[in-house]
């Protein structure tokens, strides 16, 4: 096998937790598909902890291939794979982690590595990490896709730049007249040296330094002149790009914020200010720099053909640094973007926890973790730097060598009376420029290649199937029966097998059993955030994805057991919106159905700062606000999943006196543990297993052993 080729069809993971789809995905490339990272994330049900070998398993699957999950007895068992394999490694004894198997190479085996690319491995390596012998062998199948037609990449960056044509070019033509006026200063050299020194004229030198001064003076002007249109091109151009790829972010289905972390979405969004400098670059200094060179060495060739072969001879040395160096800048480029990522991740993740930290007093526990993140983050760009000085290094003693190559050779035509002293001094003065301008031209091909990176980061974002707005307006989603729904998430065991149950306008609808048998789950399929694996939902006779969904979700109200509160005053987050008039018509539905009495008790009433998260309230005002939030939109349905836990007993006795007299302009689905909660229900399902065991009245229920009535007695014996 060609390493070359295979190492340009690898794919390196994005994060700490992409090792499997990474591994996936360049078997896919290796087989002639194409298929995103986070898409292969979706199907696999990679999570923030990474991809379960099931997930592998059932992703493959989905995505055309024939999977067979094997234990080899040894690495000698590998030689008879005809094709790439994922194997399941364990890294520095405890992290667990995949790579891909290509085959043999005499007594090396091509190992694709998702954090290093494609290397070759001694059997000793390999057995070394290999502890399980797990490994998947994929087959493409009949279903296997080949090269998927990109929806978008380059065109729309092309089209946000089309919309700044006029200023990019209006820039780059005062930045040509900026080089011409730079090339005037060997000009002028020549001519004081060869032709007004040697008059001794006072007035002609006079002329010459006004002259030359009026031209430094237009530089100066045009240069700032062009630098505002640079800095208004930048700001137009970043809005455009963030404000298409946030909205992007915001379309897409809940599944794939599941498993990423907050802090790698906010980094990749950082990411866009690396394609903005490439823009500015490019128009502003890029193609002025390239002019410089080219115009330069043609001065050179014109003062004198013998030094302009000299010069013209030594430029292939910087594309050989290029070349030499270009390479391994990108993969550190590529390796402080994940490690960026992750640290940012990690901040969030400590910062959001702070409670329980300080609570366990383990503050040095995870000041000690985060200081070793963020260590090798730092160590990631110091290598980057590393590689950077030696660039620079490189072709700085480029610049010397030509400058003294250049400096010997037309002094010594000079010397032999081939070259005038003001011919010199303006041939050393041209090529001293060239030598800068290849070196910037070659340092924006690393930029150029670290914004291709940032951009396809950020186009992930575009190729993760949205979620479809398609379908009818509905007017009403009331009656809703589940029927036969069965459901598990990608990666997992089913977690619900064969539900149905009916929801309906005039009574309160119970869920109720232990944690972890699908209770809540089903509150999210309801909101449509996941598709059932099979049954279906109908809302008022239809099935809900026919429904138009954000039609579909508006007549839906959900109360979650964590609130979330914005970082705003009470008012919005009850409203959610800034609409003067429902902004005021909010006091007046409160006093209307009895939340004054609680919210008229805050610091500042309805206009108190609640704070980040609900910072400045208690766990059960943030679910009264939860509650008002989901009543005052007036829905069809009422979804609440242990809305009143953290309520105290008269609170939560308010708020389900409430809940009985507004199901007769709703219907209520109500999940709880809570068996006094539980006793306001006008019918009460019982999960058991990810499957309705029972279901009845409260009354009916208590007559024969269910969770339902055991846990009733447990409470009157307490």
């Amino acid at each position: 096998m060609n390493l070359s080729k295979l190492n340009k069809k690898f794919i390196l993971q994005h994060g700490q937790s992409d090792c499997g789809p990474a591994c996936l995905a360049s078997i896919i490339q290796f087989h002639g598909g194409n298929r995103s990272l986070d898409e292969i994330r979706r199907v696999t049900g990679t999570s923030q902890k990474g991809t379960k070998l099931l997930g592998l398993y059932q992703g493959a699957r989905q995505l055309g291939f024939d999977v067979i999950g094997l234990e080899a007895e040894g690495i000698t068992n590998l030689s008879e794979l005809d094709q790439p394999a994922i194997l399941h490694v364990t890294l520095e004894n405890r992290l667990l982690h995949y790579i891909v198997f290509y085959g043999f190479v005499d007594d090396k085996m091509i190992i694709g590595d998702p954090r290093k690319g494609i290397s070759l491995w001694s059997p000793e390596q390999l057995r070394e990490v290999w502890l399980s012998k797990s490994l998947l062998k994929l087959v493409p199948n009949q279903d296997f896709k080949k090269v998927r037609k990109r929806r978008w990449r380059f065109p729309q960056l092309v089209a946000w730049i089309k919309e700044d044509i006029n200023i990019l070019m209006t820039s780059l033509f005062l930045g040509v007249l900026i080089a011409i006026f730079s090339l005037a200063t060997s000009i002028f050299i020549q001519k004081l040296i060869d032709v007004i020194l040697p008059t001794k004229e006072v007035m002609k030198l006079l002329v010459g330094i006004v002259l030359f001064g009026f031209i430094l003076l237009a530089k100066a002007a045009l240069n700032f002149v062009r630098s505002t249109f640079l800095i208004t091109q930048s700001r137009d151009f970043n809005n455009r790009m963030i404000g298409y790829f946030f909205k992007s972010l915001l379309c897409l289905p809940k599944p794939f914020f599941d498993s990423k972390k907050i802090g790698e979405m906010i980094a990749r969004m950082n990411d866009a200010r690396r394609i903005q400098l490439v823009v500015s670059n490019l128009a502003g200094n890029i193609i002025i720099e390239g002019l410089v060179a080219m115009a330069s060495l043609a001065g050179v060739f014109f003062y004198s053909w013998q030094v302009g072969i000299l010069v013209f001879s030594l430029l292939p040395i910087y594309i050989v640094i290029l070349r030499n160096l270009n390479k391994p800048i990108i993969t550190a480029q590529k390796d402080v973007m994940i490690k960026h990522a992750l640290n940012e991740g990690n901040y969030i993740d400590v910062i959001s926890g702070i409670s329980e930290i300080k609570a366990t007093a383990t503050t040095e526990l995870f000041h000690g973790a985060t200081s070793l993140i963020y260590r090798i983050f730092q160590d990631s760009i110091f290598k980057l730097g590393k590689i950077q000085i030696k660039f620079n290094l490189r072709t700085e003693l480029a610049g010397v060598l030509l400058m003294l190559a250049v400096m010997s050779f037309s002094a010594y035509l000079v010397i032999a009376d081939h070259l005038m002293l003001g011919v010199m001094m303006a041939v050393l003065s041209l090529s001293s420029s060239i030598g800068p301008s290849l070196a910037k031209l070659a340092a924006f091909n690393i930029q150029f290649q670290e914004a291709k990176v940032a951009f396809k980061r950020m186009e992930e974002f575009t190729m993760v199937e949205k979620e479809m707005n398609d379908g009818e307006p509905a007017n009403s989603i009331v009656p809703m029966e589940i029927k036969n729904l069965s459901f598990n998430f990608p990666g997992s065991l089913p977690l619900l097998k064969d539900i149905s149950l009916k929801i309906e306008q005039g009574r309160i609808t119970m869920l109720l059993g232990e944690s972890g048998v699908g209770k809540s789950t089903i509150l999210q399929l309801i909101q449509r955030f996941y598709e059932p694996v099979s049954g279906q939902i109908q809302a008022n006779g239809k099935k809900i994805n026919t429904i138009q969904l954000d039609s579909y979700r508006k007549q839906i109200a959900v109360v979650s057991q964590e609130i979330k509160i914005f970082n705003n005053y009470l008012l919005f987050n009850i409203a959610l919106s800034e609409d003067p008039k429902i902004l005021e018509h909010v006091p007046i539905w409160c006093q209307e159905n009895g939340f004054d009495q609680f919210f008229s008790k805050f610091p500042q009433g309805y206009m108190t700062l609640l704070g980040e998260e609900g910072a400045n309230i208690s766990g059960g005002q943030r679910q009264l606000v939860g509650l008002a939030r989901a009543l005052f939109r007036k829905p069809d349905i009422l979804l609440i999943d242990e809305g009143t836990s953290a309520m105290d007993r008269r609170t939560e006795n308010f708020i389900l006196e409430m809940l009985l007299s507004f199901k007769e302009e709703m219907a209520i689905l109500l999940v709880t543990h809570r068996i006094k909660t539980a006793s306001i229900a006008d019918h009460i399902y019982i999960l058991e297993n990810g499957t309705v065991v029972s279901q009845g009245t409260p009354e009916s229920l208590m007559l024969f052993d269910n969770f339902y009535s055991e846990s009733y007695r447990e409470l009157l014996s307490s």
